[in-house]
């Protein structure tokens, strides 16, 4: 009876060693990435919010894009309806509709890539075809947003210009931080916009301030009201006027 009760036993043991579990996941991702197209949408807010639409107000205005060649065209686009729209004005069907024309254009709307590291090199092994390679303490991965957005408005009935129009700026970044292979430790609008959104708060307050960054502590962030609110979360920046003035 004892070597009966020791053969079953063994044979679970030997069942329990040779079962296993399978798991699989299927991914996908986008040609571009969203942190691509966040930094950029960012750096157009951003880019626009320095350029006031206030004398849009009571005038139908036709926005033309036929200068306007860049990529994210069409966010580009919706904010100057969405501008001019929230400054009081109205968008006219067509240019003979129109008090006044909108001319876009862009002077660049793309990222840039910048990577550094705190370390030791790749160094070759003289007399050998080998080399050691890089030992990096530190390092970081940067990718940055830059949108230059240029403005004309004028008369489309004697084509005479409203102001001087002129250029706007701005640049938007992400940073990815490695200490010692840890990481990634994220930082920049990329992160401020997702964490804003969620009510997200950084578990790694400790590493994040070794790395030089301050921790989020972003409150979660009521709805806003569509109608009698706004939508973005940029905040609007003091600026002088598009249609007296070159723009920052």
């Amino acid at each position: 009876m004892v070597k009966r009760n020791h053969y079953q036993v063994l044979l679970v043991c030997f069942v329990s060693l040779t079962v296993v579990g399978c798991a699989s996941s299927r991914t996908s991702n986008t040609a571009r990435t969203g942190t691509e197209q966040i930094l950029l949408s960012n750096a157009i807010d951003r880019t626009l919010s320095n350029v006031s639409f206030d004398q849009m107000s009571g005038r139908k205005v036709f926005i033309d894009d036929k200068y306007l060649d860049s990529i994210d065209k069409g966010y580009v686009m919706g904010s100057l309806r969405h501008k001019t729209l929230a400054a009081g004005g109205s968008l006219a069907k067509s240019v003979d509709e129109a008090d006044l024309v909108l001319e876009p254009r862009s002077g660049g709307v793309g990222t840039d890539s910048e990577d550094s590291f705190i370390g030791i090199p790749s160094l070759s092994v003289p007399g050998l075809p080998i080399s050691l390679p890089d030992i990096k303490l530190i390092s970081r991965s940067t990718q940055l947003g830059t949108a230059k957005i240029g403005l004309v408005a004028y008369d489309p009935k004697t084509g005479t210009s409203f102001g001087l129009g002129g250029q706007t700026t701005a640049v938007t970044k992400h940073d990815d931080t490695y200490v010692f292979g840890m990481g990634p430790f994220r930082s920049g609008a990329v992160r401020q916009e997702r964490e804003s959104a969620v009510g997200y708060e950084s578990p790694a307050g400790t590493l994040a301030t070794l790395t030089g960054q301050k921790p989020s502590r972003l409150a979660h962030r009521s709805p806003v009201n569509l109608v009698e609110g706004s939508t973005t979360r940029v905040a609007e920046l003091p600026a002088p006027s598009m249609l007296e003035a070159i723009t920052r």
